[in-house]
């Protein structure tokens, strides 16, 4: 895999910037939980119209 370096990796201080997108009713706490703890960066998204849940 080629490494590559650009404002994203630089600012995160990560080789290769993996990120979750916000999927509409699916990318709740869970899935951004796992993502993230697998190394990734994880949304959580919030067009759903659920924001007070979103804020719990």
């Amino acid at each position: 895999m080629s490494q590559f370096t650009n404002r994203v990796t630089e600012m995160l201080g990560v080789e290769t910037p993996v990120v979750e997108a916000p999927m509409g009713w699916i990318a709740r706490s869970q899935l951004a939980s796992a993502v993230s703890i697998a190394g990734g960066m994880g949304v959580i998204e919030t067009s759903s119209g659920e924001l007070p849940a979103v804020k719990e």
